[in-house]
């Protein structure tokens, strides 16, 4: 039984008033303010420091990392699966380091994130808590699948294809069936994506998709940007809007209405404005801003945003310090930024790397994220109040004291002695 005392505590939607003292038996938070039991095995006095939900980003390529952009239609044979399975592990590692206890992908090739899962689950490796997802699914001469032809794939990349409904529904039961928990799917160019059309699927080719993923359990997430597909993606009961450029007043309405969740990722859109690469990839400062002044009314509807974008280490060649590397305390630099967005407020923006998080990561009765009796402990201390000061997310090497993975302590740094993560698969590792 691990029990810390005298936290300051973010509970997931508000930072509560005093200091508290939490107790965790096995995996799961049991009481708040509760006596401390005589049983505990062990006692923390944060001494203050605050104790929060372990951080959960919501659109990540696990293998994604240090690939060219302008090879994009090959992505997932940039190497091995070998070593695209390596770079899943340092990924894993990566999170874990920048506080982040979890994390819900956003495609991957060769099913590494369900493999990631199941190493984590059988403790052959540590790592997040994972939301898996499969291959990018779309169909032929879709923009992942469109020129090049001579290029084309002789075994799976990142990206899959099919043609009409039964042959879709097929792929998506595949994909459950070697481990994905979300299904991944182009419904539209944009966000820095050129395609000849707006449009990569029919109707009744996206109506199959989620229609079959829902009967068996899986949850359907989509790169759409565009107005018209979004709406008819979320009349067809997608479940997270990736990106979604083109939001507006009747898209919030929409994705209020249906608990749609909603990954806004304009980092790499701010990336490319900045690098001088904006009007190559379809990107203007207009779209940018319009994106961020949907933000704030989106949250007043009550749209679950989320915390997630699309780390690869693109821009490593072109920036000393790429905001999209996967390296530690880059994750955390999102809560920063979009805090500084008139209208909204920290504990908003917590929020969507915590609570909303959880609950796209796991199904109920399940819960994660928050800090309830009941709750999955996946907790993060912080040196710090990162209500006052979201920059402390992005400082993890200075600010994070502890991670608490699934009840366990997996990295202490409470007793002010050098960092260390005592899973033997991270002895002796480098910190970044």
């Amino acid at each position: 039984m691990l029990v810390i005392d005298n936290a300051r505590v973010f509970d997931g939607t508000s930072l509560l008033p005093g200091t508290h003292t939490v107790t965790v038996q096995g995996n799961t938070i049991t009481a708040i303010d509760g006596p401390v039991p005589v049983e505990a095995t062990r006692v923390i006095d944060a001494a203050g420091m605050t104790l929060m939900p372990g951080l959960i980003t919501s659109h990540l390529h696990s293998d994604f990392y240090k690939f060219n952009i302008a090879d994009s239609d090959r992505l997932g044979k940039e190497r091995p699966p070998g070593v695209l399975m390596a770079i899943g592990v340092r990924t894993c590692r990566v999170l874990l380091e920048s506080g982040f206890t979890g994390f819900s992908g956003a495609s991957c090739s060769n099913y590494v994130d369900a493999q990631l899962k199941m190493a984590i689950d059988e403790d052959i490796i540590p790592g997040p808590r994972i939301r898996a997802c499969g291959h990018h699914i779309g169909t032929t001469g879709d923009m992942n699948n469109g020129g090049r032809w001579w290029k084309a794939y002789q075994t799976p990349g990142t990206d899959i294809c099919a043609d009409g409904p039964d042959a879709l529904r097929a792929l998506v039961r595949q994909e459950i069936n070697r481990g994905a928990e979300t299904i991944k799917i182009f419904a539209s160019s944009g966000h820095g994506q050129l395609n000849r059309t707006t449009r990569n699927m029919s109707r009744d080719e996206i109506a199959a998709i989620i229609n079959t993923a829902h009967e068996r359990g899986a949850k359907v997430r989509a790169h759409v940007a565009d107005k018209a597909m979004i709406m008819e993606c979320i009349e067809l009961g997608l479940d997270v809007v990736d990106h979604g450029d083109e939001v507006d007043d009747e898209v919030i309405a929409a994705m209020a209405e249906s608990g749609t969740f909603w990954v806004p990722s304009l980092i790499y859109l701010r990336s490319l404005l900045e690098l001088g690469y904006a009007e190559q990839f379809g990107i203007t400062r207009a779209m940018y801003d319009h994106v961020r002044a949907m933000l704030p009314v989106a949250q007043a509807a009550g749209v679950r945003i989320l915390i997630g974008d699309d780390y690869s280490g693109v821009f490593r060649d072109l920036m000393d310090d790429d905001p999209l590397d996967h390296q530690v305390g880059n994750y955390g630099r999102e809560f920063d930024y979009y805090g500084q967005i008139d209208g909204l407020t920290p504990e908003d923006v917590l929020a969507w790397g915590t609570r909303n998080a959880g609950q796209l990561l796991v199904d109920p009765p399940a819960q994660v994220g928050v800090i309830a009796p009941g709750a999955l402990a996946d907790l993060i201390v912080v040196d710090g109040n990162p209500v006052e000061d979201l920059a402390l997310l992005a400082r993890p090497q200075a600010a994070l004291r502890a991670v608490i993975r699934d009840g366990a302590v997996v990295i202490d740094r409470l007793d002010d002695r050098a960092a260390h993560l005592p899973h033997p698969a991270l002895a002796g590792m480098p910190a970044r």
